[in-house]
């Protein structure tokens, strides 16, 4: 008798491409996305660096993993796939102080973010390297 296998689900990467249509705050990825594209074009919100359009991923800022309502619109960018990839599941300080240029580009490409992602960028984006002597 043959054996029944189950049909096993692919894990669920951190960002959404023009194919996924989840539900997100009551507007779909696509439509999310969609709009973040005419807004600023296939820019990354991380490094500014424009790529083509089927290659944008969209992106949570606070990653999924162990949130609650990572996917709500003021908690997605765009992101190139590199920038995605070097975020993965990291915590959200660690990879803007891994390059503080990602916070000047995402207080750019994200004005529609929250405001408590938008405060703990501008605190890491104007925070001095190294303490005043």
């Amino acid at each position: 008798m043959p054996r029944k296998t189950r049909k096993r689900s692919s894990k669920s990467s951190s960002h959404a491409t023009s194919k996924t249509l989840r539900r997100s705050g009551g507007r779909s990825y696509q439509a999310h996305r969609d709009w973040l594209l005419a807004q600023h074009g296939p820019v990354c919100a991380y490094c500014g660096r424009t790529i083509p359009v089927d290659d944008m991923t969209l992106d949570h800022v606070r990653p999924r993993k162990g949130q609650t309502a990572y996917d709500r619109p003021d908690n997605l960018v765009l992101a190139c796939p590199s920038c995605n990839a070097a975020k993965a599941d990291m915590p959200f300080l660690a990879f803007l102080l891994a390059r503080r240029s990602r916070g000047v580009f995402l207080l750019h490409y994200g004005d529609h973010l929250s405001e408590g992602i938008k405060e703990i960028v501008r605190q890491v984006t104007e925070r001095p390297l190294l303490p005043p002597d």
